[in-house]
């Protein structure tokens, strides 16, 4: 296991910890929440950086060298596509786990249809009306060709410069074997997927952390229903204006005798007796405490898939990324109300949560979507192993593959085919409107000579 994270030796576990790289989680956690206007480009700036970080750092450099024998490589992959190369360095098949489920560069991998009607992750809007898919199109398009020109080509180039015999970038992607999504359709609109693409959302609750005693004793005691506040673990409780988190503190102060755990790594001033603060808390867990009322949250693709899994309604407060669309489909489903962070006051925060837990509705419908969730053959853990020993043991899994793998585009969403048969229809009518042109002005003129034929037998008779 490559990782930025230390984590603890088990058995059969070899983990790598790549420290050059332990910038690159508060980096993104600045990032993401940044409103500067140039934040784009310092996050593109900063996917360069960490590429040359990567290639350059010790574990690598060793594992390039020495070859070790793996039988499969799975990775996260998000703008870093040269790493690929090292799938191709070992001669072994390539697995990536996409964590925020399938998106138009996810599809692009395995040819996997993108249809108009699936919303864009980064815009909010739904793709049911012409307009709508319209964007997401637009959207699509110009984030692949953002990848493709700016940031592939780079990662080809800093690849090569360590891995010299790697075959193009586009090869690569093409050649992956599997595809491992974080989703469900539990929780996000319907959509086609090809063999290797495979839906696995919820597969992180197969093993719950367990809480502490503290904070089960306190859920325990929550006889009259208890509220989550967590906003993950990217978003810092900083990140929320004072006036604005005063006023969320204040509004869940008034929610007693309701119990409250509000996570946050700082601590916090004149906090009401009902709320329990704590900097780290197992997040599943909580949400399985039958005493669970309310999940308030970013709106994480996790913690949405939490949410249903449990049948706990949610409150989100969207902060970046596929955050509002996720909301957006929860309060489309009935067991989520969306609240934009800009719009948070006391009035606005109390009306939310009021909503939500004044109307047994909301828990009603996301019950009905956890017993969606759970109604599987497998669970979603098992099917991946599955999955993954499939790849191991039938090789590259090309038997899974699809032959609109490495089609142009325009050939894969049979644009070709339309322009030749729109070209075959304009050249059909053109042909007609020409030929029907032709044999007027030939009948034009029989009847003119006809005509003047006639006319002169006609003077011929009366002469």
């Amino acid at each position: 296991m490559l990782s930025t994270f230390k984590n603890k030796p088990m058995e059969n576990y070899t983990h790598i910890h790549l420290e050059s790289l332990q910038n690159y989680r508060e980096f993104q956690k600045n990032a993401t929440q940044s409103k500067d206007k140039n934040s784009i480009f310092r996050i593109y700036n900063y996917i360069l950086e960490m590429s040359e970080i990567f290639w350059n750092d010790d574990n690598i450099r060793k594992i390039i060298r020495e070859k070790p024998k793996y039988d499969v490589i799975i990775m996260i992959s998000f703008c870093n596509d040269g790493a690929l190369g090292i799938g191709h360095h070992l001669e072994i098949p390539v697995v990536l786990l996409n964590p925020i489920g399938s998106t138009s560069l996810a599809n692009s991998y395995l040819a996997n249809p993108n249809m108009a009607y699936i919303p864009n992750p980064v815009i909010t809007r739904s793709a049911d009306n012409f307009f709508g898919r319209l964007v997401a199109v637009t959207m699509n398009a110009v984030i692949a060709f953002l990848i493709r020109t700016l940031i592939d080509p780079y990662q080809q180039d800093i690849m090569r410069k360590y891995l010299p015999n790697s075959p193009p970038i586009w090869e690569l992607q093409n050649n992956v074997s599997l595809m491992l999504v974080n989703s469900h359709f539990s929780v996000e609109p319907a959509r086609p997927y090809v063999p290797n693409m495979i839906p696995i959302g919820g597969f992180h609750l197969d093993i719950v952390e367990e809480m502490s005693e503290n904070m089960r004793i306190w859920l325990d005691n929550a006889d009259n229903g208890a509220i989550l506040f967590c906003l993950g673990s990217t978003i810092s409780i900083s990140s929320i204006e004072k006036e604005k988190l005063l006023a969320i503190i204040k509004v869940l102060g008034e929610m007693a005798p309701m119990k409250v755990i509000f996570k946050s790594e700082v601590d916090i001033e004149n906090i009401p007796s009902n709320i329990l603060v704590e900097k780290w808390l197992p997040q599943a867990a909580i949400l399985a405490h039958p005493n669970m009322k309310l999940l308030i949250c970013h709106g994480g693709l996790n913690s949405n898939i939490e949410s249903v899994f449990y049948g706990v309604p949610m409150l989100g407060i969207p902060f970046f990324g596929d955050q509002t669309l996720n909301i957006e489909e929860a309060q489309k489903a009935g067991y989520g109300v969306l609240l934009e962070k800009k719009y948070i006051t006391e009035e606005t925060f109390r009306m939310k949560i009021q909503e939500i837990v004044n109307n047994p509705q909301y828990t009603l419908n996301a019950k009905k979507k956890s017993a969606l969730m759970r109604e599987q053959p497998v669970k979603p853990m098992d099917n991946a192993i599955f999955w993954i020993e499939h790849i191991i043991e039938f090789g590259e899994g090309s038997h899974l593959k699809n032959n609109g793998i490495g089609l142009a585009w325009y050939e894969l969403y049979m644009l070709d085919i339309y322009c030749f048969f729109l070209g075959f229809t304009l050249l059909f009518l053109i042909s007609i409107y020409f030929m029907t042109k032709i044999f007027m002005r030939i009948l034009k003129i029989c009847m003119k000579r006809l005509y003047s034929r006639t006319t002169k037998l006609k003077i011929k008779k009366e002469n």
